[in-house]
């Protein structure tokens, strides 16, 4: 889970980027319908829904209750806090999972007695949510400050992630194309290495190592060194780019560790038996 944050001053924009489909002038809102909306929304609090003739939610509404609040403290500049947090690609939170977020993000952040909404959004490769937030309360006091807001962002991602059983995303590659490649090469590194360490104990040669891993969809190349093809999208892994440890001369050594151990332990305990007996 990755997140961003930004403040500003006009909760209409914002309101309506969340909802409908993209940024709209006044001109287009005169001609919106149910087929432009957008954003779902799963999560609200101190503010109350209207709805418009059609059964789209009104914006307009909305907007009115975040300016009556921030008319209780003029001094306060950039009163509307925008946060949003992208989901990893293919990842579906449920309604209880991003609620349990905004939840633990009102408290966390300053919001827990404010005005808030949560939008969900669909329309990329990565799930995400945007949080719609009144810093001014309504006793007019500002409950949000905003100072390190990425270091606080990412430690509540963290924990977030570690409390719903999201994926672990530390890294801001969901926006970026070549971070988003190579942490799925990292990925398909760590489920090799993964498989690699659960046969090698057991199998007495590379030959039956390889024998076990085709099982699994991979393809075994033993030459001057080693690789593993992955038959399914063809992408190739050298037993170097794993590690030291898994290089073929490497893999070698560790081969049947699991029989080698359980072989030292029956003469150990022989040893042990015949010491026992007084047996020379």
């Amino acid at each position: 889970m990755i997140g961003n944050v930004e403040l500003g001053n006009y909760p209409k924009e914002l309101l309506n980027y969340c909802y409908y489909d993209k940024l709209l002038t006044p001109e287009q809102r005169k001609h919106l319908g149910p087929k432009d909306v957008r954003g779902e929304i799963l999560y609200i609090q101190n503010l109350s829904l209207e709805k418009l003739p059609d059964g789209r939610f009104d914006m307009d509404s909305l907007t009115r209750q975040f300016l009556g609040n921030r008319d209780k403290n003029r001094k306060l500049n950039k009163f509307v806090w925008h946060q949003s947090f992208s989901f990893s690609p293919g990842e579906k939170p449920t309604v209880e999972q991003i609620r349990e977020i905004a939840t633990a993000f009102a408290k966390d952040f300053g919001f827990e007695n404010n005005q808030l909404i949560v939008f969900r959004h669909l329309d990329k490769a990565h799930e995400h949510i945007h949080v719609a937030a009144n810093r001014i309360n309504y006793n007019g006091k500002n409950t949000a400050d905003h100072f390190n807001n990425y270091a606080r962002t990412g430690k509540f991602c963290r924990k977030m992630e570690l409390t719903l059983g999201l994926e672990l995303t530390p890294e801001m590659y969901l926006t970026d194309p070549e971070r988003q490649k190579q942490h799925q090469t990292n990925q398909a590194i760590l489920n090799l290495k993964a498989l690699i360490d659960q046969h090698l104990p057991v199998v007495p040669s590379l030959q039956e190592l390889q024998e076990r891993l085709k099982g699994h969809g991979y393809k075994t190349y033993l030459g001057r060194g080693i690789a593993f093809v992955n038959t399914n999208n063809g992408t190739k892994i050298k037993g170097s780019e794993i590690g030291r440890e898994y290089s073929m001369a490497n893999l070698e050594k560790r081969l049947g560790a699991a029989p080698q151990l359980e072989q030292l332990e029956r003469k150990e305990k022989s040893l042990r038996k015949r010491k026992r007996l007084n047996i020379s």
